[in-house]
């Protein structure tokens, strides 16, 4: 099963991303289901300053991003 890195960092007003807050493996059969397991997972007091999730694949290639204010909007 291939595994997804999902990351979380700050993201400034001026854009620019931090350093990831947020470093933890997905397995997942899929890309379709490692996106929908980043989006159900839950977050925890260390993820209050976080404001920007991706998730790579394997070779490192960008597969989903997300604004945290895209997901309470």
């Amino acid at each position: 099963m291939p595994a997804y890195r999902l990351r979380g960092a700050v993201r400034a007003m001026d854009g620019a991303i931090g350093p990831p807050l947020i470093d933890e493996i997905i397995q997942a059969a899929d890309r379709q289901e490692a996106v929908r397991l980043a989006n159900a997972r839950e977050s925890t007091p260390d993820d209050e300053q976080v404001n920007a999730l991706w998730l790579v694949d394997e070779g490192g290639n960008l597969i989903w991003s997300l604004r945290l204010a895209e997901r309470e909007g």
